[in-house]
């Protein structure tokens, strides 16, 4: 299972999020009702499956010596989870902790990061997108050669 892509989205008055329908779609398969996980992950909203969530929570438990900026953001992951269901519309109900600590205004982005999707603010989206970096030498020492 894996999100990609993006879409641009309005939170309603309640905060809830209209999914884009390939994400809805994966959170449905093989569901009748569809449990997500949300939780902060690098000063923004995350939201993976409940079977993500338990692979996410088994990974971490390998670092057996965590550094204090591991342990921090660990701390920041667990204390951010919520499971939420999607209501009839297929609206994803953020609550008012997580749009609070992810900055999350009326515009937001939803971005597929593969076994994740993150919700941005529109302009530190934008943000994103103006940034410059260089990430040759790193794929070069991991070998990775992308096709394009």
């Amino acid at each position: 299972m894996k999100f990609r892509g993006h879409a641009h989205r309005n939170l309603d008055a309640k905060g809830r999020l209209i999914l884009p329908p390939d994400f809805k779609d994966l959170l449905l398969k093989d569901k009748a009702e569809g449990s997500v996980v949300l939780t902060l992950f690098d000063k923004h909203v995350i939201g993976m499956t409940p079977e993500q969530w338990s692979a996410t929570e088994s990974e971490l438990e390998k670092v057996k010596s965590p550094s204090r900026e591991f342990q921090l953001m660990k701390r920041i992951l667990f204390s951010g989870y919520v499971e939420v269901t999607l209501d009839g519309q297929g609206r994803l109900p953020i609550p008012a902790h997580l749009r609070k600590s992810g900055r999350l205004d009326k515009e937001v982005v939803v971005m597929g990061s593969g076994h994740r999707f993150e919700i941005w603010s529109a302009p530190e989206h934008e943000e994103l997108l103006s940034m410059d970096f260089d990430v040759s030498g790193e794929m070069a020492e991991n070998g990775v050669n992308l096709p394009f």
